[in-house]
């Protein structure tokens, strides 16, 4: 209590100075009132002013665990959709592979396609030529015979016996009746010996002649089969080749759009993160000044509050009557025995100009 007056009467230096008819007493009161109603202004400004830091710790908090948790989400969200389009772009990555690979072996049976239809073109071709000389033969000596030209016989049946289609057998028929006699075949016989003789030829001729345009007439329609079927599948490689192209060029496009997709989501993900742990970082240092202000506000008004409570028991105190009763008695003894002591210890310490005010306000 003797400091918390010497603090009032510190304070009250100024007004010290002046006369008045008021006691010492009802002046330490007066001052120590004013003192106890500035502690409680005080501690209600500070009261205010923390109230409305601490709403803005708590607005401020609450928005930036918003912001973190919706980035985390966004975080989340990106990384579920790079991950969908890396395994979309695998699978395109696969299925042009295979495409190219379906393309690549259409194109060679393209290639073998058109080998073995050029192949079998030749050889058809080749043949078929052979029928139609034998043919042509064949019917050529039918007509010599017929007319019984024997001069021009030998020559006709000599180039049937040459054909590379004529039959084993027939060539035989056909050699044995050249071997005949000469005259048979030069000298000029009766029409009826002649074609005794020659009938039998010019019957197997006939036939001969019919089994070749048989033949002709079925490798034609072998061709022609051939050739049709070769067709079919060129153009069932050619639609294959042509579906699969624009498959590729479809799937390579849509790779194309996921790939920048990716890259687009992989940039706002960097971007997402550092703004989260920006965010983060500034909710940690708001955390920390916000908890590092309470607990000084908490001292502040654990003091002020202890401040006030002395004040008032002051207060209380030099109100009594047992005080202020004696205090008109007693207090101009105590204040000369107080003045002789402080001014003491006063001589013994080097005084600073507010030091000396203080003992001439005590004087007074």
């Amino acid at each position: 209590m003797a400091a918390t007056l010497l603090l009032v009467l510190l304070a009250g230096v100024a007004a010290g100075r002046e006369q008045s008819s008021v006691t010492p007493i009802q002046k330490v009161l007066t001052l120590m009132e004013e003192m106890k109603a500035k502690g409680i202004a005080a501690k209600q400004d500070e009261e205010v002013k923390f109230s409305a830091f601490n709403q803005w710790c708590q607005n401020t908090k609450k928005a930036k665990t918003d912001e973190i948790a919706a980035g985390n989400q966004k975080i989340e969200s990106l990384n579920a959709g790079i991950e969908k389009a890396r395994v979309l772009i695998s699978k395109l990555t696969d299925r042009i592979l295979e495409l190219e690979e379906d393309v690549g072996r259409w194109k060679k049976d393209q290639k073998s396609a058109s080998t073995v239809r050029e192949a079998e073109r030749a050889d058809f071709t080749a043949t078929v030529t052979d029928y139609t000389e034998s043919i042509d033969a064949v019917a050529g000596a039918i007509n010599v015979l017929k007319k019984q030209t024997a001069d021009k016989a030998q020559a006709a049946l000599i180039q049937v016996s040459s054909l590379k289609l004529l039959p084993a057998a027939s060539k035989k028929v056909l050699t044995s009746f050249l071997q005949q006699d000469p005259e048979l075949a030069y000298a000029a016989p009766e029409a009826n010996a002649y074609e005794n003789q020659s009938g039998g030829i010019i019957e197997m001729l006939e036939k001969l002649n019919d089994d070749f345009s048989g033949k002709k007439t079925e490798l034609e329609k072998e061709e022609l089969g051939a050739q049709q079927a070769f067709e079919q599948i060129g153009q069932q490689l050619a639609d294959n080749i042509e579906n699969a192209q624009f498959e590729i060029n479809k799937k390579t496009k849509h790779r194309a759009e996921t790939q920048q997709n990716k890259a687009d989501m992989e940039g706002d993900l960097a971007q997402t993160t550092a703004d989260r742990d920006e965010d983060q970082k500034y909710l940690d240092d708001t955390t920390a000044l916000c908890t590092q202000k309470t607990n000084d506000f908490v001292s502040r008004q654990e003091l002020r509050a202890g401040e006030i409570e002395a004040i008032s028991k002051a207060i209380e105190i030099m109100a009594s009557d047992a005080v202020s009763g004696s205090g008109d008695k007693h207090l101009p003894a105590l204040l000369q025995i107080q003045k002789k002591h402080a001014f003491a210890q006063l001589r013994n310490n080097q005084m600073s100009p507010n030091q000396e005010k203080v003992v001439s306000f005590l004087n007074e």
